[in-house]
């Protein structure tokens, strides 16, 4: 009996690898959705243990490159002794020259907040106020009431801080603990890490080794860049911010300044909270024209940031565009509060590593698209005059 020859596969057409590519992709979001649900559920268990672990990591990042270069001359002990003395030194100047200027100025805002909310009141029930004459007695009267209510809720936010606060100071052992803890974790962590990598290599099939360490080589390139670039802008963004206010005779500029460079970690909420206080205190004290000004100089200074001092740090090794930034912000601000807004964009970078890697299809670049030329027609023969010799 002859067998049947074997049928050929019936080759899929466009559409249908169109479909079930998507698909894989949808399935991938998807799990790595759940995933990171079960994540964020099993460090909301370990909470403590988690600040001290992505405390350490997110140090041993940030010093990483001063100990690489240090340890070209020195061994690698004394390279991590030596930055770490440096960051001692750095720390104790900002004890001694940024701290008292911060409660100077907070002292100062305090004690004038009363006469603040006074000429914000004064400057809404004016009806003979140009800018807002033209807007219902109702309505006027309504944003009187806001300044005071805005100073309200400042000082229950303050007084929940400085509960907060002492709470912190009396569990001195658990801050202690904290403090010391990360430090000794990123020393392992520099020392031990080449030995992880190899162990963990050595556990997987050979096959899958280079591309598991380009997946570590592009996730510590997505991490470093982050964290250290946005580390840099945010000091660079309040340095400038300080002195520019400082330039203009803003109140409160150092505390201004500091406030902006910190939460201009998250990226773009920094520019709020230094441009709102900056121009309405500029505009309530000052007047308009001082306000314009501000606002002007803080303009410059982020578009600075986005076009020159950002791409030049950061140099995009997180690559997200601005939408996929803010999205992931808002998640991440709405689950963890301030903490998942600061971890939300390096959180997305890495899942993007990873889904890049997973779907060998979104590494392939695109293919080259020749340039379109109108066709050139073609050279119609020349005809020989009759008679004429060849």
């Amino acid at each position: 009996m002859v067998p049947s020859p074997a049928r050929p596969a019936a080759r899929r057409s466009r559409g249908e690898r169109r479909v079930t590519y998507a698909l894989k992709i949808l399935l991938l979001i998807a799990l790595t959705a759940v995933m990171l649900s079960a994540v964020l559920d099993f460090i909301g268990r370990i909470r403590s243990v988690a600040v001290v672990v992505v405390g350490a990591i997110f140090f041993t990042y940030a010093i990483y490159p001063l100990v690489r270069r240090l340890n070209a001359r020195f061994p690698l002990l004394v390279s991590i002794l030596l930055a770490y003395l440096g960051i001692v030194a750095l720390v104790a100047f900002g004890v001694s020259v940024v701290v008292p200027a911060l409660y100077a100025d907070s002292q100062s805002l305090v004690s004038s907040s009363p006469q603040l909310v006074h000429n914000a009141q004064v400057f809404f029930s004016n009806p003979d106020n140009p800018l807002i004459a033209r807007l219902p007695a109702s309505v006027r009267a309504y944003l009187a009431t806001v300044p005071p209510q805005l100073v309200k809720l400042g000082q229950e936010y303050a007084a929940a801080g400085v509960g907060s606060m002492f709470a912190l100071l009396l569990s001195v052992v658990g801050l202690l603990a904290t403090v010391v803890v990360i430090p000794v974790i990123s020393v392992y962590l520099m020392i031990e890490a080449p030995d992880l990598i190899r162990a963990g290599l050595r556990a997987l099939p050979a096959r899958a080794r280079p591309e598991t360490l380009s997946l570590l080589h592009d996730l510590d390139k997505v991490l470093g860049g982050f964290i250290r670039g946005q580390l840099t802008v945010g000091a660079t963004i309040g340095a400038c911010i300080t002195v520019a206010l400082l330039i203009l005779h803003v109140k409160y500029a150092v505390l201004i300044g500091v406030v902006a460079g910190l939460f201009d970690v998250i990226p773009y909420v920094g520019a709020l909270v230094g441009f709102v206080p900056s121009v309405t205190l500029a505009f309530f004290n000052d007047g308009w024209q001082h306000a314009l000004i501000v606002a002007a100089v803080f303009a410059l200074i982020f578009q600075a940031e986005g076009h020159f001092i950002a791409p030049k740090i950061v140099s995009d090794s997180v690559g997200l565009s601005p939408l996929m930034v803010i999205v992931a912000i808002l998640i991440g601000g709405d689950l963890l509060g301030i903490a998942g807004m600061f971890l939300a964009v390096p959180i997305a970078a890495a899942l993007r590593v990873v889904i890049i890697h997973a779907v060998p299809g979104l590494r392939a670049p695109p293919p080259s698209v020749p340039p379109v030329q109108a066709p050139v027609p073609a050279a119609r023969p020349v005809k020989k005059a009759e008679g004429a010799r060849a």
